[in-house]
């Protein structure tokens, strides 16, 4: 989609703010969301994202979240580096700058690592939400586009458009993640909403379901029950070992995030088990060993940092 940023940033454009001053040479777009276009940018030797926002009361509730966020102790404290106006030909364009996280798609991720990944990375995107929803908030718009998958599975949420307060209406989505689309809930901020969009994720992973997701299918036809039936045919071995927590998480059985953590990291225990025993698995379980104890010291590293 073109836009009217198109015109007037290109790489190496200098955006200086209006207010703080500072300046960051733009070096490449990194993609764009509902209400905004993230580019990635450089200050002095330093890397950030850039985001401009295309509507300023949008941009301005993104914004709020994050300094919120930004205030908290744990892995979204200092998420917000700055925040300003951008001015250029006569016009103020509204634009903050966070950090910046290098990865790829968390179905990119899976090609390049193997689906032996799955469950490892459910375990971190789950630590994330658990994070964020003990601020009280909740994502609201988990999707593929908005998880990044980095060294040892470290997983991060990107776009922040969709962050709501808990018990407000929730603020942006997709359909095919929306509990409503599906005749399953309401639209209301809670834990329970983003553990339900986590569950269709990791059904579009396994790749069992990607009839369901069409958008040509007819609102009569999308029902809950209809998601259940496509999990008893899932082949994809390394991840049906998640099954129960996934039909949890489509019936809204978690009283918490938390919960549901706890849940699946049993279930992942399970599954590493005998995982062991399989001599040609043996680089595929240290690799993801790693990624699991890298992420006990991250947590761990936080917890002493902010206690």
């Amino acid at each position: 989609m073109t836009t009217s940023f198109d015109a007037i940033i290109t790489t190496g454009t200098l955006i200086k703010g209006k207010w703080n001053n500072a300046t960051y040479r733009i070096e490449r777009s990194l993609g764009e969301g509902a209400n905004g276009k993230v580019y990635l940018v450089k200050k002095g030797s330093a890397f950030f994202a850039l985001k401009l926002g295309f509507d300023s009361v949008d941009h301005q509730s993104e914004v709020n979240v994050l300094q919120q966020l930004s205030r908290t102790e744990g892995p979204f404290s200092r998420y917000l580096i700055d925040v300003d106006d951008y001015h250029t030909d006569g016009k103020d364009y509204p634009f903050y700058v966070m950090k910046y996280i290098k990865g790829c798609k968390i179905t990119d991720f899976i090609k390049m690592k193997g689906d032996q990944w799955a469950g490892l990375l459910g375990l971190h995107l789950l630590q994330k939400l658990k994070d964020l929803h003990a601020h009280n908030y909740i994502f609201g718009d988990i999707k593929i586009d908005n998880i990044l998958v980095s060294g040892y599975g470290a997983v991060e949420l990107v776009d922040f458009g969709g962050v709501t307060l808990k018990g407000r209406s929730v603020k942006q989505f997709t359909e095919i993640y929306d509990r409503g689309y599906w005749g399953a809930g309401s639209r209301v901020a809670d834990e329970g909403y983003d553990l339900f969009a986590f569950a269709i994720l990791f059904m579009q992973l396994s790749g069992q379901a990607d009839d369901c997701f069409s958008k040509h299918m007819l609102p009569q036809n999308r029902t809950i029950d209809l998601l259940k039936e496509k999990l008893t045919h899932m082949q994809d071995k390394e991840l049906q070992a998640f099954i129960p927590f996934l039909y949890k998480a489509l019936d809204g059985e978690f009283s918490s995030s938390q919960q549901a953590y706890e849940y699946w990291k049993s279930l992942f225990y399970k599954w590493v088990r005998p995982l062991k025993a399989k001599k040609d698995s043996g680089k595929v379980l240290v690799w993801i060993q790693a990624g699991f104890v890298a992420s006990v010291i991250l947590c761990f590293s936080i917890w002493y940092l902010y206690s």
